[in-house]
């Protein structure tokens, strides 16, 4: 297994115990897999691994963000939540 395969399988282990979360198998012939968000049907965050670097996507907003690891994802994904819900 490739250190990008285990970075995407650790990934999916933070993500899945959050809830609300799945895989995607890639869109494309030979493209690599996503862990996505979409709560309301919709797409709102994709996660990927790319070169040893844990990548979200945000297709609202057409924006990458790059994290070091699993906690750090896991860290920005908090402070989006807060940030949209402020009760």
């Amino acid at each position: 297994m490739s250190t990008d395969d285990l970075l995407f399988d650790r990934v999916g282990e933070v993500l899945t115990a959050r809830g609300g979360w799945r895989l995607e198998p890639s869109t494309s012939p030979g493209g690599p897999p996503s862990w996505c968000l979409d709560p309301g049907g919709e797409v709102v965050v994709s996660v990927g691994v790319s070169e040893g670097a844990v990548v979200a996507y945000l297709p609202a907003r057409d924006r990458e963000v790059s994290f070091a690891g699993p906690e750090a994802l896991v860290a920005w994904l908090d402070e989006q939540e807060a940030a949209a819900d402020p009760g």
